[in-house]
């Protein structure tokens, strides 16, 4: 079952293993908001030290700005091969505003870096009822979260009523989710979509 809280109109979302003792975040909150993030995970029923895994839909500042003091708390940060370039892109607009002077860079070297499939492939090892694949609508480096529970974090993919007929994209992404009998969408902005 995914999880989530809301701060700042974004959504963070949350999947625990099967043994329910593992937890994996999707999408790592606002720069400089730690201590905010943190005690919203009550909502949740969740504190900080229950997350050991992290990974974004797609990096811009509302979805990836703590993935730096998430590494500094020892989570251990994915980053699929396809999103690394967007990361200075990220941090350049992040350094430009100064209610960000405090954000610390994320360290490239220490992400653990992996192909979709690679990613895949750990979650079934590492217990996670779900996997991972592309939803490059909103963005190239964005991704969705598919659970065995029908269920879907599509992070900033525009809720399919919403959706211009010419969106290629984003109607090829629809089509893939309701193909795949998802019956809830999660969307980072916007409330739970029951399809």
């Amino acid at each position: 079952m995914i999880e989530s809280f809301r701060y700042h109109n974004t959504n963070c979302f949350f999947i625990k293993n099967k043994s329910q003792n593992n937890v994996l975040a999707v999408d790592a909150g606002w720069p400089c908001t730690f201590n905010e993030y943190k005690r919203n995970l009550k909502k949740v029923g969740l504190i900080f030290e229950d997350i050991k895994y992290a990974v974004v839909t797609h990096f811009h500042i509302d979805h990836a700005g703590l993935i730096s003091e998430f590494q500094l708390a020892g989570v251990k940060c994915f980053v699929l091969d396809f999103q690394l370039s967007f990361i200075d892109e990220m941090e350049r607009i992040i350094h430009k505003n100064d209610e960000y002077k405090e954000y610390k860079k994320i360290e490239k070297d220490k992400l653990a870096i992996s192909t979709i499939n690679d990613f895949n492939i750990f979650l079934e090892s590492h217990g996670f009822n779900g996997y991972i694949e592309s939803l490059n609508s909103h963005s190239e480096d964005h991704i969705g979260y598919f659970s065995d529970e029908d269920e879907a974090i599509i992070g900033d993919l525009a809720p399919f009523d919403q959706i211009m007929s010419n969106d290629q994209k984003a109607n090829e992404n629809w089509e893939r989710i309701l193909t795949k009998g998802i019956k809830v969408a999660y969307p980072s902005h916007a409330d739970t979509i029951c399809l």
